[in-house]
């Protein structure tokens, strides 16, 4: 399913790009042709408002003042073409701004996962010195994934590793992490 986020941006971008083409066209077919003055005209003195608006049968149209357009290609005064390209903007900025924030990744305070499990398994070791398990750590994988190093071996799951009792340890060490052992 595509997000709405996606079809926002996607509609966003695409009315900009037809806003400029619009521009663009209305510019090579006249909007600028002919002896007229060389500056633009000043800008309104009231603000002239800009809407998009569904019409009942569904087709948008685009309204500036009291002027309706149903294509970008339509609008052939500098005014509002600029109007339009700056009311497009501010949606796109509004946009961005609404969907940027619930993005933001939670950062973990203090450390990985992996090091608060390995300290409570190191914990567990020297409860139990009986153990003949003096080589084995937890440690975070390049990928982000949890490794198991039992001496010179690597596993990456607890039920990888063949000693039965070394993998009760672990799984001690996961439960009192799992129930809010203190994570140093």
């Amino acid at each position: 399913m595509v997000s709405l986020e996606l079809v926002y941006y996607f509609a966003g971008g695409a009315l900009i790009v037809g806003l400029l083409f619009g521009i663009v066209a209305g510019f090579a077919l006249g909007g600028r042709g002919g002896g007229g003055s060389v500056g633009a005209p000043p800008p309104p003195s009231t603000e002239t408002g800009v809407a998009l608006i569904r019409e009942p049968g569904g087709a948008w149209r685009i309204e500036v003042g009291k002027q309706r357009y149903r294509h970008l290609q339509e609008i052939h005064d500098h005014q509002s073409a600029l109007l339009v390209l700056q009311a497009m903007q501010a949606l796109q900025a509004m946009l961005q701004e609404s969907t940027s924030a619930p993005r933001a990744e939670p950062r973990l305070q203090g450390p990985a996962p992996a090091e608060q499990l390995d300290r409570i398994l190191q914990d567990l070791l020297r409860e139990h010195p009986e153990l003949p398990y003096p080589a084995v750590r937890l440690e975070t994988l390049p990928d982000g994934t949890l490794g198991i190093l039992v001496g010179t071996r690597r596993y990456q799951r607890i039920e990888d590793v063949p000693d039965p009792e070394l993998r009760a340890l672990l799984q001690e060490a996961v439960r009192r992490w799992l129930h809010g052992s203190p994570r140093p």
